[in-house]
């Protein structure tokens, strides 16, 4: 299978450019309406970057160990990691349900495009939660509500429900900071869904819930690796982070 990896982008420019895009969409439309709260607004007013540091290693870790593979990205926030890893040759999908928080993806997106036009077969943002939206992809029209940003980049037209594409046995699926207080249910249905992909990469901490002790990180890990093929913890990949790697095919 041809793979167009095209020229690297340097993650210092990045970090700088996505930095800048960030306070232009603050500038233009608020913290509040831009989805961006304390954890992004909080980049902008200490000036650490558009990258922190676990996805500046993390990015580094993927584009090293997988590079031109197709990657899930659970959770993307407004998608400055998927945004690195697109410049560099991975196709990324990222699944985000806050409406809000998807507008701003889809600001950064665009501009990545008007530079690396490349990055507009490479990058897609799914609407929805993971991982219902990748099972039942629907293509239809952006519904009419009070709840949306009225400066959100438009959908295409209606059109059919498809199965999604991106259950891939050959993709990578990674989380990140996804600590939203998930159902029992909703966590089971997740960690179900795994083996559908080659390898999962998370943060054992911020996996649904937030766990600060070690024991309930340890229970998670043994819980996801006792489907996997092998497991390992990620223990040097970030600060403060508590990422795992788990291989399914």
């Amino acid at each position: 299978m041809r793979v167009n990896f095209g020229p690297p982008v340097s993650l210092d420019f990045l970090d700088g450019y996505l930095f800048r895009l960030l306070q232009e969409i603050v500038s233009k439309h608020g913290l509040e309406d831009s989805g961006f709260e304390n954890y992004y607004g909080s980049r902008i007013a200490e000036k650490i970057g558009g990258l922190i540091e676990y996805e500046e290693r993390l990015a580094r870790y993927l584009l090293k160990g997988y590079p031109g593979r197709r990657v899930v990205h659970a959770g993307i926030g407004v998608g400055v990691l998927a945004c690195v890893l697109a410049c560099n040759g991975m196709t990324v999908a990222g699944v985000e349900y806050y409406p809000k928080r998807v507008a701003s993806a889809h600001h950064l997106r665009t501009a990545l495009i008007g530079i690396w036009p490349e990055v507009e077969a490479r990058y897609e943002i799914i609407e929805g939660s993971y991982p219902g939206a990748l099972m039942e992809r629907a293509k239809t029209a952006p519904p009419t509500s009070r709840f949306l940003p009225r400066w959100r980049t438009p959908k295409p037209a209606a059109g059919p429900s498809i199965p999604s594409p991106w259950f891939d046995s050959n993709a990578i699926l990674i989380f990140t900071n996804v600590a939203s207080g998930w159902s029992d249910d909703k966590l089971a249905s997740i960690i179900g869904s795994l083996p559908r992909f080659a390898e999962v990469l998370l943060d054992l901490r911020l996996f649904g819930a937030i766990r600060d002790e070690e024991q309930d990180r340890t229970a998670l890990f043994d819980r996801i690796a006792a489907t996997a093929r092998s497991a390992e913890r990620l223990r040097e990949l970030a600060v403060g982070s508590h990422f795992a790697r788990f291989v399914f095919t």
